[in-house]
């Protein structure tokens, strides 16, 4: 029996390794955010501050107002980036893949032990369920960005929580608050999620009477004001935390494909649906007519059909419903096979291993076709003002110039390019402007902010506009895989 049961693991650890190692890394690196992170990261890290105003923008480094919520993570990214260049910045992907799954494993033991379901013997099946909800977290959301580290942190809040509430030790004390102050400061703008995760079990505890007992209540209390204190200790206080009042104000993030509602019937989204549809089917199963499971479930269902960024939270709990339905399956009611949790580590462990190295001898690099990499590489050597190129671009690729050495219209932050002090043409803010603005009014733009070189691509070169972008600033100095360079800051053609 030991040697079936030491067999089965190696298999399971192997076959996760081979998982894993098919996860392509390059999907890491073409996220347009994940230049201006990096960029963010250096220039605090130069500084030895904490920035509070836009950097590289046309209007001067201390001008606009920029409320800082990642900063833990820009100054992680940007130190990995400067000491190994891109495959390093895949050491954080991989950290926190671990973490994040490890995380998800111990929530599906925590949904059965919260039912009184025993979890010996159903751990193959547990990691079965595990691998295409980790393949689709990785491959649509782990995009060198902020959310992979809160990711981590929100699963285990929510794990700890859960464990609290069953039973109420000293340690989780401990762990709760810590695990608030660092999504405060690695991604503060998703915190406010764990706060609404704490309301629904206070209002499970009182609900159950929980919370009257003296024992328990002193110790909610505790566990309240703490989680709640530690949210405020980051770089910008109230704001950081409450930074959706910020992205969210006059609706602003809705021009941002991110933020719009996912369009389920169209096949681009079809991983979304799919889990749109796997989430509807399995609550049925699942609830088993407790209070928290229910209303936890609604907030859930509420945010994965509302954005891109929102759906991200059905992919991180929907296994917290499919834990419970595996009594419900007929065919699996029967299955026995002990596994610890180490061939899941192991497996972890060598995929993303071997995926490391291979990323070290092999490291993807930026999409040229998707970003401006040769047109930014032309501009840079023979560019030979006193300061930073200024370059007007499309604002997914804003970011990009940025991090290359230009300075940029509005780049992959709206906030500080909402202000008034932004308006110019149109009455347009900055953030409007560079969203509005391609093709159609780009000799206004460029009137209007006085930049030395715009940098448009194939899919704006229309020929209407391409002619008029050659009679007024002249043919193109040059083209490259994502488009033409024009100069148009009236000096001497570089060449």
């Amino acid at each position: 029996m030991k040697i079936r049961f030491a067999a089965a693991a190696v298999i399971a650890a192997l076959v996760l390794s081979v998982i894993v190692f098919l996860m392509p890394p390059s999907e890491s690196y073409n996220d347009p955010d994940t230049f201006w992170h990096i960029e963010v990261g250096k220039s605090m890290l130069e500084a030895g501050k904490v920035p509070h105003t836009a950097i590289h923008t046309f209007y001067g480094d201390d001008k606009l107002p920029y409320v800082p919520h990642e900063v833990g993570f820009q100054a992680v990214i940007a130190l990995l980036y400067d000491a190994f260049g891109w495959a390093g910045t895949y050491l954080l992907t991989a950290a926190c893949m671990i973490l994040l799954v490890l995380g998800l494993y111990r929530m599906m033991l925590v949904s059965r032990k919260e039912l009184g379901l025993p979890s010996r013997g159903r751990e193959p099946i547990l990691m079965l369920l595990l691998l295409p909800v980790m393949w689709g977290i990785y491959d649509i959301y782990f995009t060198t960005r902020p959310q992979m580290i809160s990711a981590f942190l929100i699963v285990w809040f929510f794990v700890f929580l859960r464990e609290f509430q069953i039973k109420p030790a000293a340690r989780y004390m401990v762990l709760l608050p810590l695990i608030s102050l660092l999504i405060a400061n690695f991604h503060s703008g998703v915190w406010p999620v764990i706060i609404v995760f704490m309301g629904m079990a206070l209002l499970e505890s009182l609900v159950t009477r929980k919370l009257l007992n003296r024992r328990i209540g002193w110790r909610w209390l505790v566990v309240a004001v703490t989680v709640i204190g530690a949210g405020f200790l980051n770089a910008a206080g109230p704001k950081s935390i409450f930074f959706i009042l910020t992205v969210t104000h006059g609706n602003f993030n809705l021009l941002i494909n991110e933020w719009k509602a996912i369009q389920f019937n169209s096949m681009g989204n079809l991983a979304a649906t799919s889990m749109l549809l796997a989430f509807v089917a399995l609550l049925p199963f699942s609830i088993h007519k407790r209070f928290f499971r229910f209303i936890f479930m609604m907030g859930i269902f509420f945010l994965g059909v509302s954005n891109y960024k929102y759906h991200f939270f059905m992919w991180l709990f929907v296994l917290y419903f499919a834990a419970a339905v595996i009594e419900s399956v007929p065919g699996l009611r029967r299955f026995r096979l002990s596994l610890s949790v180490k061939p899941l580590i192991i497996g972890l462990v060598l995929g993303l291993g071997v995926n490391v190295i291979y990323n070290f001898q092999h490291t993807p690099q930026p999409n040229s076709y998707k970003y401006p990499v040769k047109e930014m590489d032309y501009i840079l050597e023979h560019f030979q003002g006193p300061s930073r190129p200024k370059v007007m671009t499309l604002y997914g690729s804003s970011g990009y110039v940025m991090f290359r050495g230009g300075d940029v219209l509005a780049d992959g932050r709206q906030d500080p390019f909402i202000t008034d002090a932004t308006k110019t043409v149109f009455g347009w803010t900055a953030f409007e402007q560079s969203m509005y603005g391609f093709p159609v009014y780009v000799t206004d733009l460029v009137d209007a902010n006085h930049p030395d070189f715009v940098i448009v691509t194939r899919k704006n070169a229309s020929s209407r506009f391409y002619t008029t972008w050659l009679s007024k600033y002249g043919s193109p100095i040059y083209s490259g895989d994502y488009g033409s360079v024009f100069q148009v800051n009236g000096q001497k053609k570089l060449s």
